[in-house]
């Protein structure tokens, strides 16, 4: 293959990627732009999971990618991921599954560029359901990881 042409295509990819990870933080109502209420009003602060399951689905990456752009513009900003379970299982395994949850979301805004000294991870397991009904659709509320800003 040409050489210049393959540093043009080279060239190209870069500039595209660079356009792709410029995010812009829309600001909505009277909000602190950088406070952590701010984050709430704008950005999707959670992602869900299937059952039994910390696998990052890709609606959920979608939402990760929103907080990790909200997360560069405030680039001093700290935040929480807490992993949460649904009530079904014994205290200490829904523990682990919240864990592994708030871990495989953490990781996810790591590898889009958050630095992990910003980031804290912590299980609440099944203590603080989200909804305390027994149906699946209040189940899946329950299934998630919630990134909160520090402070």
């Amino acid at each position: 293959m040409n050489t210049k042409l393959l540093i043009s295509l080279s060239g190209i990819a870069l500039l595209m990627a660079a356009c792709s990870s410029t995010c812009d933080v829309e600001q909505e109502g009277a909000v602190t732009p950088g406070s952590a209420e701010d984050f709430k009003t704008n950005v999707p602060d959670r992602v869900y999971f299937d059952f039994d399951s910390s696998k990052v689905s890709d609606s959920a990456k979608k939402r990760l990618e929103a907080q990790a752009c909200w997360l560069k513009t405030y680039g001093s900003t700290k935040a929480t991921v807490e992993g949460h379970a649904d009530i079904r299982g014994t205290a200490e395994y829904n523990m682990a599954l919240g864990n592994s949850r708030a871990n495989a979301a953490s990781k996810v805004l790591k590898d889009l560029g958050i630095d992990s000294s910003r980031l804290t991870v912590v299980s609440y397991g099944k203590e603080r359901v989200a909804d305390t009904g027994t149906t699946e659709e209040a189940h899946a509320k329950n299934r998630r990881a919630v990134t909160v800003i520090d402070g």
